[in-house]
């Protein structure tokens, strides 16, 4: 590990942080007005008690179950919303899954990554010593950790939104595409002919 112990926190704690956003936003997207205070409160406790022991805790190991909380109340929650979904939206059920798909595959092939990086570090640097310069980027795994988490957290942003739409009951507006055949967002349908004005 090459970062200080306080650079190492502003890398690990916005994690939790943003996290915690994703999860409110999960936890509401039925919500058609207002906000649940208890929800906020619980959260920012969560963030608060995370960042104080922590603080005091330097052990990598508590930000990572730390994490993996706040990851599993998401697919939880997001598994138990596509379940009611599907009795009721077949198109949205589809077009859920794979975005969720998308988020909890880039999410996984990042942790498996980042565990190899971990566990066959000594390995990969020698590795990266003997092969030609442009071929070591390719074993730099933490790299990927962070591409793959990168996607993981868009992806499940674009699907929090789409959630959103289909609970409000407002999907048919719009629809998820696709940028570069892979890269989802949502766009608005063309519901009414545009009138031109002269």
């Amino acid at each position: 590990m090459t970062l200080q112990y306080r650079w190492q926190l502003a890398d690990e704690l916005p994690m939790v942080y943003c996290t915690c956003v994703c999860i409110y936003c999960v936890l509401q997207a039925n919500v058609k007005a207002g906000n649940d205070l208890m929800v906020t409160l619980a959260l920012f406790g969560y963030s608060a008690a995370v960042t104080l022991v922590y603080l005091q805790n330097r052990n990598p190991v508590f930000h990572q179950v730390a994490y993996a909380i706040e990851v599993a109340v998401i697919l939880v929650r997001s598994t138990f919303y596509q379940m009611e979904i599907r009795k009721t939206n077949l198109r949205a059920y589809t077009e859920m899954r794979h975005l969720f798909l998308l988020g909890a595959g880039s999410f996984g092939m990042a942790f498996v990554l980042w565990n190899i990086d971990n566990i066959c570090c000594g390995a990969l640097r020698e590795i990266r010593g003997w092969v030609h310069p442009a071929l070591a980027p390719f074993f730099q795994l933490h790299a990927y950790w962070h591409i793959g988490t990168a996607l993981g957290c868009y992806a499940s942003i674009v699907y929090q939104q789409y959630l959103r739409l289909v609970m409000l009951g407002t999907v048919d507006q719009y629809r998820a595409t696709r940028l570069l055949g892979f890269i989802p967002y949502i766009e608005r349908t063309c519901t009414a002919k545009t009138v031109k004005t002269a």
